[in-house]
């Protein structure tokens, strides 16, 4: 369900903090809640956040996303090696000044870890996007609670029967109609042909 975001703990060496953030777009992301004793020792829960249009925080509870897991056990710690190692070379470089390529090369690692690892794809981008226009938020369907994707599918539903009582959006999709929701709907029936049928449409419409 959609929770508000709770207070996050940074500057604690003991606390339960935000890791692993990947696949950001705009204002939404995948994050994972550690507990941390200095580094990242258990990862308990991950969420798909987002922000309403007030500014608001909220996170969606989702299963652990193993590409948030790994990377959040790996950034953090990365750079604090690249801290450790850097700082004797500068400080005494005479004693140290040779540990500054070790450094150096973990700096680029956690920079490729932070800001390379976890983006999206052009083609998830272009369907989240799709989805948080239409739904408020653009979690993929098959991230969320049954519960959720069934509400959520449910209000579309009535959204499309709203616009066209006559004929189901199954049919429309079928018969070449192209619209957002379509698709949006196709996605949440989780029925890969109805996807590709739609998004078909939606693109025909586009290039035509």
């Amino acid at each position: 369900m959609v929770d508000r975001a709770d207070e996050v703990e940074t500057f604690s060496w003991l606390a339960w903090d935000d890791l692993g953030v990947v696949e950001r777009l705009d204002s939404e992301a995948i994050a994972t809640r550690f507990f941390r004793v200095i580094i990242p020792v258990w990862p308990a829960q991950s969420f798909y956040v987002t922000r309403t249009a007030d500014g608001e925080e909220q996170r969606i509870k989702i299963a652990l996303q193993i590409r948030s897991v790994i990377l959040g056990y790996l950034r953090l710690p990365t750079w604090l090696a690249a801290i450790v190692l850097g700082v004797p070379a500068i400080m005494l470089p005479h004693t140290w000044g040779w540990l500054i390529v070790p450094a150096l090369l973990l700096t680029i690692v956690a920079a490729l870890l932070t800001f390379v690892a976890g983006k999206l794809n052009e083609e998830e981008q272009w369907r989240r996007s799709l989805l948080r226009r239409v739904v408020g938020f653009g979690a993929p369907p098959e991230m969320l609670a049954e519960e959720l994707r069934d509400e959520v599918c449910t209000n579309l539903e009535r959204m499309w029967h709203a616009r066209s009582p006559f004929m189901t959006w199954v049919d429309a999709i079928e018969h070449g109609i192209s619209s957002e929701l379509l698709v949006a709907l196709a996605e949440y029936e989780q029925d890969p042909s109805l996807v590709r049928l739609a998004r078909a449409n939606l693109v025909n419409r586009v290039w035509n």
